[in-house]
């Protein structure tokens, strides 16, 4: 849009770990390599790298910390925050308490935010998905699986959704399961998983599937809801936060609550047992992701971020 954009990122992970993970897990390619930008790694932030009127956004609490750890006249600081970080929760508030702007991904974190703190959130701006990324590349008909990311933080709740394939695989035989994830796969030898794929792969994936499901306790916004749903899956999602913003229970997908395990493999097989209901629920889909794009995105945060500059400009220059 415009803009110039430099980021910055933490990268103290000792050299004996990263040396191990290249070792188990060979070159992973990072989001960092498509960026055009500048890009710089970083233990502590020093003011001679920023202007004073530059805007500085934060994604979680500790970034949040060192971007305000920053001298006041170096940067305009904003917490953009993509979610609650459960694992980190006092101090992940301490951050919210912060008294600088804060933007969010979904509406389920204004609701947090405040409960929490009192704080006051300037607004939503959503991610969004790139359909000409992720769109149905495999026909309706030749579909015949389910899939469910695997994650290992405990706000994605691994137990939960293993627990789900278990119960998919007894009471479902008839369906192909499939899953991604970054890093080690569950120990499920009739679930089929593809670890870091491409986005064309990705898009392989949910495209081979009618029903995608996830069984997370918390989800800032829930981007592979939207992925999959670009894809024409029809999603099953516990009510974690961010995919109540994307699904409208029992039109696009259905909502269960979080840990639920046999609510969340009910709705599964009503769909699955239902072929007139998953088509039209995966027509609705698709629809409902194509109003998420990346560029409505960026415009709300670039609408919020222009308010923000001018609010502070008059104040600090």
């Amino acid at each position: 849009m415009g803009h110039e954009v430099r980021i910055f990122y933490r990268d103290d992970t000792e050299a004996i770990r990263k040396l191990y993970n290249r070792i188990r897990y060979g070159r992973r390619k990072n989001w960092l390599d498509d960026f055009n930008g500048e890009s710089y790694a970083y233990n502590h932030l020093v003011a001679h790298s920023f202007a004073q009127d530059e805007l500085i956004l934060s994604m979680c609490a500790r970034t949040t910390f060192d971007a305000c750890s920053l001298p006041e006249n170096v940067g305009i600081k904003v917490l953009h925050c993509h979610g609650a970080e459960i694992e980190n929760w006092d101090y992940m508030v301490k951050s919210w308490k912060l008294k600088i702007p804060k933007i969010v991904v979904s509406t389920h974190l204004i609701d947090q935010i405040k409960q929490e703190t009192g704080e006051e959130v300037m607004g939503v701006a959503p991610d969004g998905v790139d359909t000409s990324e992720y769109f149905s590349c495999i026909p309706y008909d030749k579909r015949n699986a389910i899939g469910g990311v695997v994650r290992w933080s405990p706000s994605k709740s691994p137990e939960t959704t293993v627990e789900i394939f278990r119960k998919l695989h007894e009471s479902i035989p008839d369906a192909n399961l499939v899953s991604y994830g970054a890093d080690k796969k569950a120990n499920l030898d009739f679930v089929s998983f593809t670890r870091n794929p491409s986005v064309s792969k990705a898009r392989e994936i949910y495209s081979s599937c009618r029903i995608w499901f996830l069984a997370s306790k918390h989800e800032g916004f829930g981007l592979p809801v939207l992925e999959a749903m670009a894809c024409g899956c029809v999603v099953v999602s516990t009510n974690c936060g961010g995919p109540s913003d994307i699904i409208k229970d029992g039109v696009n997908g259905f909502i269960v609550d979080v840990g639920d395990a046999d609510a969340m493999v009910a709705k599964i097989k009503g769909l699955w047992a239902d072929a007139e209901l998953l088509q039209q629920m995966s027509i609705n889909a698709i629809e409902t992701a194509k109003r998420f794009t990346w560029q409505a995105g960026a415009e709300k945060l670039e609408g919020y971020l222009q308010e923000i500059y001018t609010n502070a400009t008059p104040k600090k220059f």
